[in-house]
């Protein structure tokens, strides 16, 4: 028995989560280039992302203790957690990934990319930090909002989280109307309502509102698996709009995310509370970030040594587990070698500046 956790504390068990996440999400793009046997039942694997923006908002407010949330602290802790990464990786990805227009490097560099209208501007260099782009529009908005909604009563955070949902797909469909279908997937602020929902939760479980409705662990998992199957019975009937999927899906991610942090506050013993599996959701981050680079590089091999070749299951299963294994690799390295030094190196630099402003 794992001891009980308090307001605020580590939830080794969404920690784990993250890395389940990302694997979905590698896969989801390994099969663009065909070494996932039966990738087609990976074609919605990218809802991954819509767990991890539920997840980033419920983590930040469950992690952010007091009444009011002091933003540039608060923000000083987010750069130094997903930007030194971000430099290094688009970086590399400039030696790796086509550049059509030179002046997507500053848009990337800046984490402004989602805003543009169109997908292959989203998706440049290292394609993966479009993601980061909407991350960093919520952590702008995260002091503000998880300050306003902590004052607030429990009906009044589930009106918001509902009006909120509402506007943000009316908002997803008028641009889709206006002629910019792949926008609304990208767009921070139609993308928005997943943190916010995360938000939300995590400020209704810290009161314990919500810890004698939740189903246990393994329950949420079947129920989400269960809703990607209904997702992809959508989706073959003919609703192609990727966000479709995420709606579907976004019930069960809830439900997972509050009944994990419940086992993790509870105490409870779980394969998902092991040491391993939390080493592998902190490094998870990483993971994220190298994966498409590694698969690109992959594709150009491929294209290289066995151009024209039929891949049989063992050819795919080999270059899959390649793939796994240097994008894990390269995923240490990042979060050994730059993750945990620049985050270490900016928060004690910020410290060091407030000790002195104090004094």
């Amino acid at each position: 028995m794992t001891s009980p956790r308090t307001v605020g504390g580590n939830l080794p068990r969404l920690t784990s989560l993250r890395f389940f996440a990302a694997a979905l999400i590698l896969v989801f793009h390994a099969r663009l280039i065909h070494i996932v046997p039966g990738g087609r039942l990976f074609d919605l694997a990218h809802m991954g992302v819509a767990f991890f923006f539920v997840l980033s908002g419920f983590v930040l407010t469950w992690a952010s203790p007091g009444e009011r949330v002091e933003p540039r602290r608060f923000w000083v802790n987010r750069f130094a957690r997903i930007y030194p990464s971000h430099i290094v990786t688009l970086v590399v990805s400039l030696f790796i990934m086509p550049i059509t227009y030179w002046w997507l490097i500053p848009l990337d560099a800046f984490l402004l990319q989602a805003w543009a209208p169109y997908e292959r501007i989203a998706v440049s260099l290292n394609a993966v930090s479009w993601s980061l782009s909407a991350e960093a529009f919520f952590y702008f908005l995260a002091p503000w909002l998880i300050t306003t909604l902590r004052r607030r009563p429990p009906r009044t955070l589930v009106v918001v989280a509902v009006t909120w949902l509402v506007i943000t797909v009316a908002l997803g469909r008028t641009v889709t109307l206006m002629g910019y279908a792949e926008w609304p997937y990208f767009m921070p602020l139609a993308r928005s309502s997943e943190f916010v929902i995360g938000v939300v939760l995590a400020e209704l479980f810290r009161r314990g509102h919500l810890r004698n409705h939740v189903p246990p662990v393994q329950v949420c998992v079947l129920a989400c698996i269960a809703s990607y199957a209904l997702a992809m019975v959508v989706r073959n009937a003919g609703v192609t709009m990727k966000m479709a999927a995420s709606f579907i899906s976004l019930p069960a991610i809830c439900a997972l995310v509050v009944s994990s942090a419940l086992a993790d506050v509870r105490g409870r013993p779980g394969p998902l509370a092991s040491p391993l599996l939390e080493h592998a959701g902190r490094v998870s981050f990483a993971l994220y970030l190298v994966h498409y680079m590694v698969i690109a590089v992959t594709n150009d091999l491929m294209d290289t040594y066995l151009p024209g070749t039929e891949l049989g299951i063992p050819l795919r299963l080999a270059l899959l587990t390649a793939v796994c294994v240097v994008s894990w690799i390269c995923a240490e390295a990042l979060h050994r070698g730059v993750e945990i030094p620049a985050q270490r190196r900016i928060r004690s630099a910020y410290a060091r500046r407030r000790a002195r402003a104090r004094t």
